[in-house]
């Protein structure tokens, strides 16, 4: 039986031609590029990309997507997920408008307190990756709403205060759930979180990191923890007049 380690070593004693060829392949193998033919390069890159969209593209058009509107009872046009469906535990209606994007790996959850907690997101609305939205009574996101990755949005506590309820499993009193309103064209940044019986004014933005613990008013650039007013926006016209505070 070939002992390759025996060879290793009998070549590297002897220290002859063929160690040395062997270590200039072993250094042109490992140390070296390959010479970036940039026509050739070009179109496979191009390849690549392509290959990779028409792919992403079929996964959410062939499973994710009709899989994911099997959790809703309401669902507009063109709904788009990019590279996973969002986890959905316990029972929430789930109201979707037009258009609306979740990023891959977004959670929903609905609470134990209230018996019909509804989630609804509006037309031209994006989910960030990684978001969680807890809904407790409900949660109301207006039309045209950025909201970045990692965002929490947190209806209801996940556990009681009580150490004894906690340690029984049971889930938070009334006191701990509420509902969470978000008005049109709303940007919240990365990482931000929003509290229970908060509403965020139309057109606000929410700075990355910011916790929101009590109402935004309309158009008010907030950041800190808790979230404070940092910069008044001036006012615009804006196309979507809708309500979405309405309760």
């Amino acid at each position: 039986m070939f002992d390759f380690n025996s060879f290793k070593n009998k070549v590297v004693a002897d220290k002859g031609r063929l160690y040395q060829y062997l270590r200039r392949f072993h250094r042109f193998l490992f140390y070296s590029n390959f010479p970036s033919i940039t026509p050739l390069y070009v179109f496979l890159r191009a390849e690549r990309a392509l290959r990779h969209a028409v792919w992403r593209r079929l996964k959410s058009f062939l499973y994710y997507e009709p899989m994911f509107k099997t959790f809703c009872s309401k669902v507009g046009r063109e709904l788009r997920l990019y590279d996973d469906i969002p986890k959905v535990f316990g029972r929430v209606d789930i109201r979707l408008g037009d258009r609306v994007s979740f990023e891959g790996d977004s959670l929903i959850a609905g609470g134990k307190v209230h018996s019909d907690p509804y989630l609804s997101v509006g037309d031209d609305s994006y989910i960030g990756y990684h978001a969680q939205i807890l809904v407790g009574e409900k949660v109301e996101i207006g039309a045209h709403v950025l909201i970045a990755n990692y965002v929490f949005l947190a209806a209801y506590d996940s556990h009681p205060l009580d150490p004894m309820d906690r340690a029984n499993n049971l889930p938070p009193t009334e006191e701990g759930s509420g509902s969470i309103w978000i008005g049109d064209y709303v940007w919240i940044g990365n990482n931000a979180t929003i509290l229970k019986n908060v509403r965020i004014g139309e057109g606000a933005v929410v700075a990355t990191g910011a916790v929101v613990t009590k109402d935004v008013p309309a158009h008010c650039v907030v950041a800190g923890n808790p979230a404070r007013i940092v910069k008044r926006l001036k006012n615009t016209s804006l196309s979507v007049t809708r309500d979405s505070f309405s309760e």
